[in-house]
């Protein structure tokens, strides 16, 4: 083995090699699956790349209830006997989808800058390397659940409940906290979720506690809509963690405001010098003549009259109007609007089956643009 990979575990099985199955370790590393044996004189040992493999499978059989076969485009493995299969498994397949990014990206495997380096001189422990890529697949699912942006970092997540005032319930989920987000999903699929941008956050508050309500915690954002969480095990900790992120995102939108104001200000010296330019002209200004003429036309119809008013009563609709696919355009508009009334309109409304629904039989030309940044996770 090269001298910087890097173990990431190991576990006791047996490997089937032919009938006889030969009890030993299978060690998993970021770049191999190797087997290792010494019983009764004999020594076996197997090294696979885990690019080499095509299919990682979790059998059972009547003899071995739990055995992983491992194929390759050659060969076929068998490991059974394991303490905790569905551990080694799920370790498997995370090393694996590892080895098949680092095919597909050129520039290779890229660890997280968020997550602790190893250095050269000081090998670094089997559990933590573990407990970082634990920490990597528990990102990656995150940003696939809300569709975050490839950068996000999952900071932590805990159970709670959230009151929603739709349907007057509290329900049970998880709420998920990281650098630019706090997110929401319930535990049964579909309910509701949410997603609330740090930057649109305006207070976060504990609320008095109850028997009914126990630890609750209200976060308020820009658009006027507040979001009660409550049943919070550590409600302390979670409300500093996402002051300490608040305080971060408020300086990243001062410190752009302030680079975007500089070129604001170049900006209008450049209009203000070609302003003076065009009153210092002798010829005479347009905005006279617009007021001119509006106010001629304001003279014209400034006087309502009978048959004004019949005409905007009784007015004759174009055949346009009368075009079907116009009005299913109008009654799709008219559900969105009543969507947005019940469930709150923007990034932070709540997400519900309702909305899937909505979108399932089409988006309104007129909203396309919103809806789509909205739901696309371009937010």
């Amino acid at each position: 083995m090269p001298e910087e990979e890097k173990l990431v575990n190991y576990y006791s099985c047996s490997y089937w090699k032919g009938k006889v199955p030969r009890q030993g370790w299978v060690y998993l590393s970021i770049n191999h699956l190797c087997f290792y044996s010494f019983l009764m004189g004999r020594e076996a040992k197997l090294v696979i790349r885990w690019v080499d493999i095509t299919q990682l499978e979790k059998n059972a059989t009547l003899l071995f209830p739990d055995m992983i076969k491992v194929s390759t485009r050659s060969s076929e493995h068998f490991f059974s006997v394991f303490l905790n299969i569905s551990e080694t498994f799920k370790l498997m397949e995370q090393l694996a989808n590892i080895a098949m990014r680092q095919l597909l990206d050129n520039e290779g495997f890229e660890q997280d800058r968020s997550l602790p380096k190893l250095k050269k001189k000081s090998p670094k422990k089997v559990s933590a390397l573990k407990r970082d890529l634990d920490a990597r697949a528990k990102s990656e699912r995150y940003r696939a659940l809300f569709r975050l942006p490839k950068d996000e970092k999952l900071d932590g997540h805990t159970d709670c409940t959230l009151w929603t005032p739709f349907n007057k319930m509290h329900i049970l989920g998880q709420m998920f906290v990281s650098t630019n987000y706090i997110c929401f999903t319930s535990k049964e699929e579909n309910l509701c979720s949410l997603i609330i941008p740090l930057r649109e956050v305006t207070i976060v508050e504990k609320a008095d506690s109850s028997s009914v309500l126990p630890s609750p915690l209200s976060i308020s954002t820009k658009n006027r809509m507040t979001f009660l969480f409550a049943n919070l095990k550590d409600r302390d900790f979670l409300v500093q963690r996402i002051s300490d992120f608040l305080q971060q995102t408020t300086s990243k939108i001062y410190l752009d405001k302030n680079i975007s104001g500089s070129y604001i200000s170049s900006d209008d010296e450049v209009f203000t010098r070609s302003s003076s330019l065009i009153s210092a002209s002798p010829h005479k200004s347009l905005s006279s003549e617009s007021e001119g003429e509006r106010q001629f036309n304001l003279n014209d119809n400034g006087i309502p009259t009978a048959t004004q008013a019949l005409m905007t009563m009784y007015r004759r609709r174009s055949p346009e109007e009368f075009n079907p696919k116009l009005a299913k355009e109008f009654l799709k508009e008219q559900a969105w609007k009543i969507h947005f009334a019940e469930y709150g309109q923007g990034v932070c409304m709540y997400r519900t089956e309702k909305t899937r629904d909505l979108v399932l039989k089409g988006i309104p030309e007129s909203m396309r643009g919103e809806l789509w940044l909205l739901f696309s996770g371009r937010f």
